[in-house]
């Protein structure tokens, strides 16, 4: 939703007219969490290179999973929070994560939901 409003934000700002880009979808954001999380199991130089058709970086699973086109538009619009809300940045104890809060706030509740740890906790 944040994603989408950023984007047409941006297009009131140079009054291009209607939106290029059709909003993106639940299901579009969870395909794009999927190849960024993919990434960092294949990690390659540049973001580019996830693209590439040469034998030695070419990996089926980017391009069957998502359009290069439609996956740098969500990651250039990529926001979770309305920018409306910001708070005054000059005063010392304003929340400097208020971009990503609602996101971890949302990430923490379900984290604990699935995740109780044992009282035999290792941490290495």
């Amino acid at each position: 939703m944040e994603t989408n409003r950023y984007y047409h934000d941006h297009l009131e700002r140079l009054d291009e007219g209607p939106s290029p880009q059709p909003d993106v979808t639940e299901a579009e954001m969870l395909v794009f969490l999927a190849v960024t999380i993919q990434m960092g199991h294949c990690i390659q130089d540049k973001l580019t290179d996830y693209q590439s058709r040469s034998y030695n970086f070419h990996t089926p699973f980017y391009g069957n999973a998502m359009k290069w086109g439609r996956f740098f538009h969500i990651l250039r619009f990529l926001h979770f929070t309305d920018n409306k809300n910001e708070p005054d940045m000059r005063d010392e104890n304003s929340d400097r994560l208020w971009k990503m809060r609602n996101l971890f706030q949302i990430l923490n509740e379900k984290f604990s939901k699935f995740y109780s740890p044992s009282e035999h906790l290792a941490v290495d």
